[in-house]
């Protein structure tokens, strides 16, 4: 019986041991592979980097006059992602670069309601479902949660088992997809983003101008002959004075408030680098806002992140 006992604790030891062992491995494992992981995506960061520190160099030989020699003379502060991209400065097999103007979108932050209601409508919402969008846009950002008459709060994204309306301001142009009303609707970056920039009119989306005020359809498709008859579009009053009467009052009736909120020349540049590391990919994401201070381009804004 006492020999039987003894074996028994014998063996029950040992499936003890058995499993701090095992225990032991895969904690041994997970240490490894987060070791792996951080230089992973230290790896994929330096790369992103490099390509960014590329690009800065190309804009920077764009901005500097001083050798007539220089291959970037055909290029100026508003073709510089076209001087980037046609001479392959961020070229790498692990490596992507974007540069793009500030001033494409709309920001969602600061618009209000008639402009929101503007942008959906001429994206091909009717006036109902344009109100009941921008009432649920405002209500996500707002500090309270008293619902607007078209919107919704807290209570409703509660009701439907949906994450509760932040209360402030957008943090990324992805978090529409959140808001009542959106989660469905694709392409929403490309005229609604969280940068506080002027209208870029030679690049900006047409949506995006039919949203600024007095800017009407006819308007926008005078922009579009511009940009494929010229390749730009000229100053706000030579737009102005091409309009037919009624065109030209409803755009000189809000000229001042357009004339501030656009320009033709970007207030900045958004260069984007992302680079991949390991096997499964882990993508670092470096993201760098660029405004012209003289012969170069100064950072004012860094953000990096991990896809």
């Amino acid at each position: 019986m006492r020999r039987g006992f003894v074996l028994l604790a014998v063996l029950w030891i040992l499936v003890a041991a058995d499993a701090i062992a095992i225990g032991l491995t895969l904690l041994s494992n997970r240490a490894t592979r987060v070791a792996i992981d951080r230089n992973e995506i230290e790896r994929a960061a330096w790369q992103a980097d490099g390509c960014a520190e590329r690009a800065r160099a190309v804009v920077g030989m764009v901005l500097d006059h001083r050798n007539s020699d220089s291959p970037h003379l055909g290029y100026s502060w508003t073709t510089l992602d076209s001087a980037v991209m046609s001479l392959d400065a961020g070229a790498d097999s692990e490596c992507t670069v974007a540069l793009r103007p500030e001033g494409t979108t709309i920001d969602v932050n600061t618009a209000d309601r008639e402009t929101l209601q503007r942008l959906f409508v001429a994206l091909g919402a009717m006036e109902p479902q344009a109100d009941s969008i921008a009432d649920a846009i405002l209500d996500w950002r707002d500090a309270d949660d008293s619902s607007r008459l078209d919107g919704a709060e807290r209570a409703w994204y509660r009701a439907h088992d949906r994450p509760d309306p932040r209360n402030g301001p957008f943090a990324a142009a992805a978090e529409l997809r959140r808001v009542r009303g959106l989660d469905s609707v694709s392409g929403l970056d490309s005229v609604l983003g969280v940068d506080p920039a002027r209208v870029l009119i030679d690049r900006a989306p047409l949506p995006v101008l039919r949203a600024l005020p007095g800017f009407g359809a006819e308007a926008a498709l005078r922009v579009a002959s511009y940009r494929l008859t010229v390749g730009h579009v000229p100053d706000l009053a030579t737009l102005t004075s091409s309009l037919s009467p009624p065109a030209h009052d409803s755009l000189l009736a809000h000229y001042a408030q357009v004339a501030a909120m656009t320009t033709n020349e970007p207030d900045a540049w958004i260069l984007t680098a992302r680079s991949s590391a390991g096997r499964p990919p882990v993508t670092f994401v470096l993201e760098l806002v660029l405004r012209r201070d003289g012969a170069r381009a100064a950072i004012v804004r860094r953000r990096s992140w991990l896809e």
